[in-house]
């Protein structure tokens, strides 16, 4: 079908302000025409959605997905991780390089787009590696790494220790025009920590990880992307004193963009009570002064853009059978015995989160902390400019990568409905208000919710 026709949708862009009814007609993978509703008439053969009381927005983007692939099957595949994404209403995502081998190089770079070009769901856009093999010791080639269509740099998962290493992949990413994204954590300040240094990790038994291991990293990292005259992208933010930072960094000038996930802005620390291992991320939860903090930094500026951080994993790199019946909320026979600790400190970060996202997201407009044209600005048109993409925006002529969104669905996050290969997951359960309905990417459907928004094709 080379014709869709949305109608009587809202149309909300924050790159030209428009929220209003308006109908959406796409051809051949392009954006025909935009108009009042009612106005367009479609084509014959063409498909017409109805998409009313729904929001009809730019394509949503991820800055910052773990696809495991290649290396971690068991966890993740390139077709299972791009499915998810896409029935959470994500048209790309940034793919970590944190793979193995590593994506540090052409070859890896090209397995990763030639297996995403075979699948009908989410693009991939390719994230090398600052380091190779992510040991932060020798630079990866970056111009060959561009060459072969990397769109940014970050050794995610791992900080970049060596400033002279550093130094020169901002340097390189500034000349070819990648983005580089860095995950701050002072190794020797978060002292091998599981959980944010507090009352919860003293109630459980297990070190803590003191905010300072963030902030004090992010401050010498914008301090060395201000002296290069770099642009620097700051991965999940989480502490109130790394967003005071970043105010600071820009009102010296720097060029510095930062993400925040819905994991950090939806919970705090006392959320490992009930969900053990599954509320295990690195940075980890914080306290609830943070929380507030990002909901101001989201609602300000100060934050761009919202990033999943999509990170699967199975079971046992859970610990889940050592750690069955140690958390919950009845649950009270804390501290952790001492291997329960041990497996518990040995857990993997990261939770999944591309079906969730929206959902948690729209939690920030129905409390009125945010409204609908910045929430599509932090999903849509800022990871857009990051990446330097030519989505995020709804324009006639424009591509035709397009997300739907009902804003007041109720639904259940059911274990089953999720595409990952993982369930590693704290939100697995929980009510949420609004998801992704149907996902267009380059004129395709390549998601839509069953049942699907009304769906007829126009008579000859």
């Amino acid at each position: 079908m080379t014709e869709l026709l949305i109608s009587a949708g809202v149309v909300i862009d924050p790159a030209s302000g428009l929220e209003a009814p308006r109908d959406v007609l796409v051809r051949g993978g392009r954006i025909a025409a935009i108009a009042p509703a009612g106005a367009l008439r479609p084509g014959p053969g063409a498909e017409v959605i109805a998409a009313d009381r729904c929001w009809v927005v730019p394509g949503l983007i991820d800055v910052h997905t773990h696809l495991r692939d290649p290396g971690f099957p068991h966890k993740e595949t390139i077709e299972s991780g791009l499915r998810a994404a896409a029935a959470g209403g994500f048209v790309a995502v940034a793919a970590m390089a944190n793979t193995e081998p590593v994506n540090d190089c052409p070859a890896i770079t090209a397995y990763m787009l030639a297996r995403a070009a075979e699948v009908r769901a989410a693009a991939l856009i390719a994230v090398g590696a600052v380091s190779r093999g992510l040991k932060g010791i020798e630079a990866a080639d970056y111009d060959a790494l561009a060459a072969a269509g990397v769109r940014m740099l970050s050794d995610d998962g791992m900080p970049v220790d060596n400033t002279a290493l550093l130094t020169h992949a901002l340097e390189s990413a500034k000349r070819l025009g990648l983005a580089i994204s860095l995950h701050e954590e002072d190794r020797d300040l978060a002292c091998g920590g599981a959980i944010n240094l507090g009352p919860v990790a003293r109630t459980l038994g297990v070190p803590g990880v003191p905010p300072t291991a963030e902030s004090e990293r992010v401050r010498r990292d914008l301090e060395l992307a201000l002296k290069a005259g770099a642009p620097v992208h700051i991965a999940h933010l989480s502490t109130r004193e790394s967003i005071e930072l970043v105010r600071a960094a820009r009102r010296r000038g720097g060029h510095v963009t930062c993400e925040a996930t819905p994991h950090h802005f939806s919970l705090d620390s006392s959320a490992v009570l009930e969900f053990g291992a599954d509320a295990k991320m690195n940075p980890p939860l914080r306290d609830a002064a943070d929380v507030e903090a990002l909901h101001d930094a989201l609602a300000d500026g100060t934050i761009d853009m919202i990033a999943t951080d999509h990170a699967p994993h199975d079971p046992g790199s859970k610990s889940v059978s050592e750690l069955t019946g140690c958390f919950g909320r009845e649950h009270r026979e804390w501290p952790l015995r001492a291997e329960q600790a041990r497996a518990f400190a040995a857990a993997a970060n990261g939770v999944i989160g591309l079906q969730t996202a929206v959902g948690l997201a729209l939690d920030l407009v129905h409390r009125g902390r945010i409204g609908k044209l910045r929430l599509v600005e932090l999903m849509s048109l800022a990871p857009a400019r990051l990446l330097r993409l030519e989505g995020g925006r709804l324009r006639e002529g424009g591509p035709a990568d397009i997300t739907v969104i009902d804003p007041n669905l109720e639904w259940r996050v059911a274990p089953e409905e999720l595409l990952s290969r993982s369930r590693n997951s704290p939100f697995i359960g929980r009510r949420l208000k609004g998801r992704a309905v149907l996902t267009i990417v380059k004129g395709e459907v390549v998601f839509h919710l069953s049942p699907p928004p009304q769906s007829v094709v126009a008579e000859g």
